[in-house]
């Protein structure tokens, strides 16, 4: 009858005191948790003592936060990031712990760059202004940004020695890229339909279902895009076409005057041919890479802005186009209405380029590691929209030769010169009776 009581009394005072239900096995490792009874556990090998007092040690392990590129953790937040504040850079964290006194990720530029715009993640979106007028051939005075290492340099030609003027057409491609550009996470982890639809692949899921589509995988998401096969290409894009012939890998370095004729046959502008043959010197002169040189041409002569391109033309000149992405871990599909269309390939028939043109966006370039596929890349995936800069071009001057035939000035095309360039007299001068023609002279202005 007692046993039958204490057990009775035992339950009633259990279910008044539910802390007393809860009686556990003393942990293993030694810590014990919060509101816990460990049964029958105070014991000298628990304890370490067999009389009082002792004392019990609270420890703790650091949570890791992981801070994406852009973003840095403040002073004393628990693992939500703030957008990087301009002046800096953040390139992320991974396994960051708190703090309540010290700013982590956050980045200052270098001294000599000291200007970056919020959310810069490198040290190559660190700028100054420019200010070395020698960066632009014959240019007197510049503006636009300076990046640090290999950012994209802005400057551009606000005035020019005489016999120059700014010419502000020539496009550039904003460089910054939409998502990371480097390597694809898997050889196989993209898809397309082929133009002529014929040909199709698709690993992951992309969703495929237009002839001309493309899609990949990157380290920061998906990309998308479309292809189109074009019968015919402006200059500029055929300059590219010639200067990627010439820099066939990184131990290749065509002479600049060379680079000059190549372009100028294709029918390049004259200032875009300046632009590239100015930033040609710089890479043979060593201060510029091969892969950033490539990326300079694809800027300046590479892409198509504004061009109505059809999926379905049939052409052998391969173009490709962004038209959409998705961040990393996230469904949400970002169109892209305004990023250029970029050469890729002169196949030797329409035909193959509809056989081949969008499977080499997706698979044989994009995710391509080599310095000339990176610059390709690094175009495709570039922010959206064009820029124009203002480079130094020679002034066109006009020619009115005196007892000439029009038809002897057109034939020689006698009738203007380029300041710094050529003069070409006409064919012959008019005969006149009793006379010898000694040449033309210039009426120079005082």
């Amino acid at each position: 009858m007692k046993n039958k009581i204490f057990a009775t009394m035992g339950g009633a005072i259990a279910a008044l005191c539910p802390w007393m239900a809860r009686a556990e096995t003393f942990p293993t490792d030694g810590n014990m948790l919060e509101n816990k009874t460990y049964e029958s556990a105070a014991t000298y090998d628990n304890l370490g003592t067999y009389e009082g007092p002792v004392s019990a040690t609270a420890e703790y392990t650091d949570i890791l936060y992981q801070v994406g590129a852009g973003q840095y953790l403040p002073a004393g937040s628990e693992g939500v990031g703030a957008v990087c504040t301009a002046g800096n850079y953040c390139p992320g964290l991974t396994n960051a712990t708190y703090s309540a006194t010290d700013n982590q990720g956050l980045t200052a530029c270098p001294n000599e760059y000291p200007n970056s715009d919020a959310g810069a993640s490198m040290n190559t979106q660190c700028y100054t202004t420019c200010t070395d007028a020698s960066v632009i051939k014959h240019a007197t005075t510049v503006a636009g940004n300076d990046y640090y290492g290999n950012g994209v340099d802005t400057c551009y030609a606000t005035a020019c020695d005489n016999g120059y003027h700014v010419d502000g057409t020539v496009k550039m491609v904003e460089t910054d890229p939409l998502i990371d550009v480097g390597p694809s996470l898997s050889t196989s982890n993209y898809g397309y339909i082929n133009p002529n639809g014929t040909s199709k692949y698709q690993e992951g899921d992309f969703g495929l279902t237009e002839a001309g589509t493309w899609g990949a995988a990157f380290s920061y998401g998906n990309v998308y895009g479309q292809t189109s096969c074009q019968s015919s290409i402006t200059e500029s894009v055929a300059g590219m076409w010639s200067y990627s012939g010439m820099m066939l890998d990184e131990s290749t370095k065509p002479e600049a005057d060379d680079v000059r004729t190549a372009l100028e046959t294709a029918g390049v502008d004259s200032a875009a041919v300046d632009a590239v043959v100015d930033m040609h010197e710089k890479y043979l002169a060593g201060k510029i890479d091969f892969e950033e040189a490539y990326k300079t041409a694809f800027a300046i002569l590479g892409s198509e802005y504004d061009a109505n391109f059809s999926k379905t033309d049939l052409g052998q000149y391969c173009f490709c186009q962004m038209t959409a992405y998705s961040a990393s871990g996230s469904s949400e599909l970002i169109p892209v209405t305004s990023a250029p269309w970029v050469f890729v390939y002169k196949y030797n028939s329409a035909d193959v380029c509809a056989n081949a043109c969008t499977s080499a966006c997706a698979m044989h370039i994009l995710p391509n590691n080599d310095a000339g596929p990176r610059a390709f890349r690094a175009a495709v995936l570039g922010s959206l929209g064009a820029r124009t800069v203002g480079v130094c071009a020679a002034n066109e001057i006009s020619i009115t030769w005196a007892d000439a035939d029009p038809a002897d000035v057109a034939y020689n095309n006698a009738g203007v010169c380029t300041y710094d360039g050529d003069i070409r007299t006409p064919v012959k001068a008019i005969t006149k009776p009793g006379k010898t023609f000694k040449g033309w002279k210039f009426n120079k202005a005082n």
